[in-house]
């Protein structure tokens, strides 16, 4: 068996969604998903859009399987990359987008991507620097050959990515969301 091509941690909203779409399985076996503890802990239901019944997630007995992979920043790794925020910019960061962000910031899964549909998580990967280790849920989709696009809300397309992208760049330059200026 060859090597999935790429590492992604998806955030709580993508994980619900792609169970919502019944692509989180498929998506599973065709790249190697990394969760943050944090959001294995939030990630525990969906409803399923057509009925409206709640359907629970046991991301824990996929992490026991092999199926996906769980991953862990140390309360002091995640104190120390805080402290690239000002208290704005936390507020609106989750637990399990600062976790994710900070398993990123810490390459502790080389070559691996976060696949957000929260503006803060975006904006906050631009702001250290890190905007070539994010991606839509869109482009994911399209660049696994997957379909549901259509279904996604506008948080989850590439547009509203590179918008929000943009923002942050304005956002760097201007030191907003920052603790300090970087230039």
């Amino acid at each position: 068996m060859s090597p999935k091509p790429k590492s992604l941690i998806p955030d709580t909203m993508v994980v619900i969604c792609l169970h919502e779409l019944g692509l989180w399985d498929r998506l599973c076996s065709l790249l190697q998903v990394v969760v943050p503890s944090t959001v294995l802990g939030e990630s525990i239901y969906f409803e399923d859009p057509e009925t409206n019944e709640r359907h629970g997630i046991d991301l824990r007995q996929q992490v026991a399987g092999g199926i996906i992979t769980e991953e862990s920043a140390t309360v002091e790794e995640v104190q120390e990359f805080q402290q690239h925020f000002d208290a704005v910019m936390l507020k609106g960061l989750h637990d399990g987008e600062v976790e994710a962000l900070t398993l990123l910031w810490k390459d502790r899964v080389p070559g691996c991507f976060l696949c957000s549909a929260d503006q803060a998580a975006v904006k906050a990967l631009v702001l250290v620097g890190m905007r070539q280790k994010g991606i839509s849920l869109e482009q994911l989709l399209h660049e696994v050959g997957l379909r549901g696009g259509k279904s996604l809300g506008p948080q989850y397309l590439q547009e509203r990515f590179e918008q929000w992208v943009e923002e942050a760049k304005v956002d760097r330059i201007e030191g907003r969301g920052l603790a300090r200026w970087p230039f």
